[in-house]
């Protein structure tokens, strides 16, 4: 459904940019299908051709729909793209969930929330690629269909069902999410087989209780492989099942063998070195230990939190662009900086991380907390209340902007993980990049964490071991403890050097090449 530089929702956008990327650079032939949203952007795509559109008829329901390709490539690759045309994504200003705008115009598309039509579109886009295979030549037909996540998990199972087109395709479903949610489960075998035409006995393989699971389909006709290598052990194991709706103990019952990938990040995109490409006012450099300019960037910070203007450049304005700011942020020299970005959700901890938060600021004055994103209305009012209660001392950030997000990242000491469950983790990453050591609950993929060298880990998720574990670092920190310095270095020279795409990639075709025979 998303892909970096195109239509950008999650953390599978990068994936899908970066492998695509990836794979193509390696001599393979890739091609991309992906819909074309209200918010879709068509900057990093060459050669765009809307005039000679190929169509198709797609049957979901009792309904007949027509979807029309157009093509491109992605920029500075050879990637080939379908674009998946259909009104009822164009109508969209999300990939998953309503916007506020939209909410404006409807208030049943209240915002934050998933799309009402999302097993439609769920089945839209899957059908429509396997509907692809009737235009092209046999010569064309893919050795391996890559799906990312839920949305096209059912596409293995409509392959199957072609198999006079898709005589040699093997099909591989990448787990990025089996949280409760994020399953795009069908409520009950009618709307099962409303949606998808397949086969009744096919689908009753598939239950859940009453539902109807896509991963599991995707688990009979085709290849399941998650985002790291802890996550798939936690995803087959009875002791999971609570974070994943049911789904892995099921796996555990049957044997369901997923293979762990972990995700990599283009480490160029982000390089404080350069600020063209990591977005910040000021650069530096943590593999040297040169961090004067990480300081400048706190110093930037804080005076756009207040809107100093003359102390900020031209262009100070685009890091605000699509958020609402509530307090503002003091630069101390002498002070501790923690930070969190990403979804304000449960499965990020956030019931654990905002007492814990008021608990810190009640008891150190020179302690600061920066925290940017959006999710749940309740936990999101909790924040801008702290904001209100600690002024210059906890900023809050409501929305998302890349350039602020980079920003926030780059300015703090520590970075925090306290999510309950965690697929693989990408904000850890980024932090390590930035020189920024991260504290993470030992889950998932966050386990990539090397526990006193590239950031420090915890095991119990309780507010209680999460304040704890802050104070540790506060108190090194004011210490002016020199092997802070040592974890700066290590851990971003490992993600440097350890999880470039051109290494993940490797382990993908490894896996691709297996399946194959």
């Amino acid at each position: 459904m998303e892909c970096a530089g195109l239509v950008e929702a999650g953390g599978v956008k990068n994936v899908t940019y970066s492998l695509c990327k990836a794979l193509s650079q390696k001599g393979n032939s890739v091609t991309l299908f992906i819909p074309v949203f209200g918010c879709s952007t068509f900057e990093n795509v060459f050669g765009y051709d809307d005039v000679n559109v190929e169509r198709v008829f797609i049957n979901i329901g009792n309904k007949q729909e027509t979807v029309e390709f157009t093509t491109g490539r992605l920029k500075d690759t050879n990637v080939k793209i379908i674009f998946i045309n259909h009104p009822s994504f164009a109508q969209k200003q999300g990939v998953y969930v309503y916007t506020m705008e939209e909410q404006k115009m409807d208030p049943q598309c209240v915002c934050g929330k998933g799309h009402i039509d999302t097993l439609f579109l769920d089945a839209l886009l899957s059908k429509a690629v396997c509907e692809y295979g009737t235009l092209i030549s046999k010569d064309q037909i893919p050795d391996i269909i890559h799906c990312q996540d839920a949305s096209t998990a059912v596409v293995p199972s409509y392959i199957n069902q072609k198999r006079d087109i898709f005589t040699k395709t093997k099909c591989v479903v990448t787990i990025h999410n089996a949280g409760p949610a994020y399953h795009h489960e069908y409520q009950n075998l009618d709307q099962a087989i409303y949606y998808t035409s397949l086969p009744r006995e096919l689908l009753c393989k598939a239950f859940n209780g009453n539902r109807v699971e896509p991963f599991l389909l995707a688990s009979i006709d085709g290849y399941l492989s998650t985002v790291s290598d802890y996550y798939a052990k936690e995803l087959v194991s009875e002791n999971f099942n609570n974070e994943t709706d049911g789904l892995s103990g099921i796996f555990n019952r049957n044997n369901i063998s997923i293979m762990g990938i972990t995700n990599g990040i283009d480490y160029d995109r982000y390089d404080p070195e350069y600020t063209k490409c990591s977005l910040l006012p000021y650069a530096y450099s943590p593999i040297t230990g040169d961090l004067e300019g990480k300081y400048k960037n706190r110093e930037y910070l804080s005076d756009l939190s207040k809107n100093i203007t003359e102390n900020l450049s031209e262009d100070y304005m685009s890091y605000l662009e699509n958020v609402e700011q509530y307090g503002t942020l003091l630069n101390d020299k002498n002070g501790v900086y923690f930070m969190f970005h990403g979804r304000i959700v449960w499965q990020k901890g956030i019931s654990i991380l905002i007492p814990v938060i008021k608990k810190i600021l009640s008891k150190y004055q020179n302690v600061y907390f920066l925290v940017e994103g959006q999710g749940d209305p309740n936990y999101e009012n909790q924040m801008k209340e702290l904001s209100r209660d600690f002024p210059d001392r906890m900023i809050y950030f409501y929305g998302y902007n890349r350039a602020l997000s980079r920003l926030i990242a780059a300015v703090a000491d520590f970075a925090l993980f306290p999510s309950f469950f965690e697929p693989c983790g990408l904000e850890d990453f980024i932090a390590q990049i930035y020189g920024t050591i991260p504290l993470a609950h030992a889950t998932g993929g966050l386990n990539k964490i090397i526990n006193g060298k590239t950031g420090f880990t915890y095991l119990q998720n309780t507010e209680e071991q999460l304040a704890g574990e802050i104070e540790k670092l506060i108190s090194i920190k004011m210490n002016n403890d020199k092997s802070l310095n040592t974890i700066i270095k290590n851990a971003c020279q490992s993600v440097k050097e350890n999880y470039s795409w051109d290494f993940v990639s490797e382990k993908y075709l490894i896996f691709f090449t297996n399946i194959l025979g």
